[in-house]
């Protein structure tokens, strides 16, 4: 679908450069995400306001549902402030929610008085809770009932629930004080003798989160559980909203993304790639670029410090290359491999020296597969024995300290309440070449006598 809405993309810019409706019409047979494609290949966000401004509202609404907040606010810009308003006012309030936080704090205050105050209060109350939080995210239309009602009364209810509300595949039982007692789902409901309390199919225990859990725990927890939706209470047990899987859909992209920029030494951006002038984006990389390069100088210091090593044995520098090298990948694959264990709740800090000591196993083994390696080549090649000795056991330190680095800083971040991600490979892999030399040369000095 992708090149075929790059091409409609590129007929629909002729469309509306002659003004010619007739193809916008035939548009609108597609169904709704892959129209928001086509309408999302379009660079001018005028353009786009203009398609959104000829839908029928419910249309359009939807559509700018399924665009990135970010270039629904560009598209914000265009549309009146009326016309923005009622398209808000379709959307369900944790949707408008991500919509409206994007905004500057003015243009948000004024779109939130244009729309019905009704629709404006649940937003604002949405926006009171953190950002990345279960509160922030959550639906606050879901089917409660009480326990005490039957099975007939239930589904009787269920008839004439509100339309705004998302998904009844599970049902929330609340008490008098809002509490959540139980949950059942709908096929438990339909399938039960319609003269049984509810309390009597309810299941007691369930799984939920607080308004402030973090979103990527919420992600976790409906991945683990195979679950549809989950409840959300405050600190008392109230119920407050459910958080349903489709948005967790796009949370475990947006963080997968976000830890993937972070491991690269990238500053994240919520901003479209394409949208961000070059100045911009340098000024994300720069950050990070300045703070490996002081990396980096530590290591040319190391090697300026060895300089008259290495020129009473000038084989010394044919390996530096490998040997640093090989310490950086081996680091970065470890902190990778780590940093993603610890998003994904597998690792927990309890399991440091478990994991430090599989690591020092795993560098211990791939050290002397590495070392024979360069032992062989420094032994056929260069006819040097303590040369090749050196090597070989500089290659097993170097890679068990890669693994060990890779394996602690990122643990160490999570304890420190730091995202782990941000113990970058790039970093990581300066940080090892830096100390793998002196280990290499400190190593030669003892074996070789320099």
């Amino acid at each position: 679908m992708k090149e075929r809405a790059e091409v409609l993309a590129e007929r629909l810019e002729e469309a509306l450069e002659s003004a010619n409706w007739g193809f916008v019409d035939q548009l609108i047979e597609l169904p709704a995400p892959d129209l928001a494609e086509v309408i999302e290949h379009l660079q001018d966000p005028e353009m786009q306001a203009q398609v959104l401004n000829h839908l029928e509202e419910p249309l359009a609404a939807v559509i700018l549902d399924y665009l990135e907040p970010s270039r629904a606010e560009e598209i914000l810009d265009h549309l009146s402030e009326e016309k923005a308003a009622l398209l808000l006012e379709q959307l369900p309030s944790d949707d408008a929610a991500q919509i409206v936080a994007a905004l500057e704090d003015e243009k948000a205050e004024s779109l939130l008085n244009q729309m019905d105050p009704e629709d404006a209060q649940e937003v604002r109350e949405l926006l009171e809770y953190a950002p990345n939080t279960a509160g922030r995210l959550m639906i606050q239309q879901y089917a409660r009932l009480h326990p005490s009602w039957t099975v007939r009364y239930a589904l009787d209810y269920l008839r004439h629930i509100d339309p705004d509300v998302e998904t009844m595949n599970v049902l929330y039982l609340v008490d008098e004080r809002g509490r959540l007692v139980g949950v059942c789902s709908l096929r438990e409901l339909v399938t039960a003798d319609p003269d049984t309390p509810l309390e009597q199919i309810m299941k007691p225990e369930f799984i939920s989160v607080k308004t402030q859990t973090d979103q990527e725990e919420v992600a976790q927890l409906l991945s683990k559980y195979d679950l549809l939706a989950l409840p959300v209470l405050d600190e008392v047990g109230r119920m407050q909203g459910i958080v349903t899987i489709d948005d967790m859909v796009d949370v475990l992209v947006s963080e997968a993304t976000e830890d993937v920029l972070k491991m690269s030494a990238v500053d994240p951006s919520h901003e479209p790639y394409l949208s961000l002038s070059p100045w911009e984006t340098a000024l994300k990389r720069a950050r990070w670029l300045v703070i490996l390069f002081g990396a980096a100088i530590l290591t040319t210091s190391v090697m300026s410090r060895y300089e008259k090593d290495i020129e009473k044995v000038s084989q010394l520098a044919v390996f530096i290359p490998l040997l640093i090298g090989m310490g950086g990948n081996a680091g970065a694959q470890t902190t990778t491999t780590i940093t993603r264990s610890l998003a994904l709740g597998e690792l927990r800090l309890r399991h440091f020296w478990r994991v430090l000591g599989r690591e020092l196993l795993t560098g211990l083994s791939v050290g002397v597969l590495i070392g024979g390696i360069g032992y062989l080549f420094a032994l056929v090649f260069l006819h040097n024995m303590n040369l090749a000795v050196t090597v070989a056991l500089s290659q097993v330190l170097i890679i068990m300290w890669a693994k060990t680095v890779g394996a602690t800083l990122p643990m160490i971040a999570k304890r420190l309440n730091i995202d782990p991600a941000l113990m970058s490979a790039p970093f990581i892999t300066t940080f090892v070449d830096a100390t793998g030399l002196v280990l290499y040369f400190g190593l030669a000095k003892i074996i070789m006598g320099i």
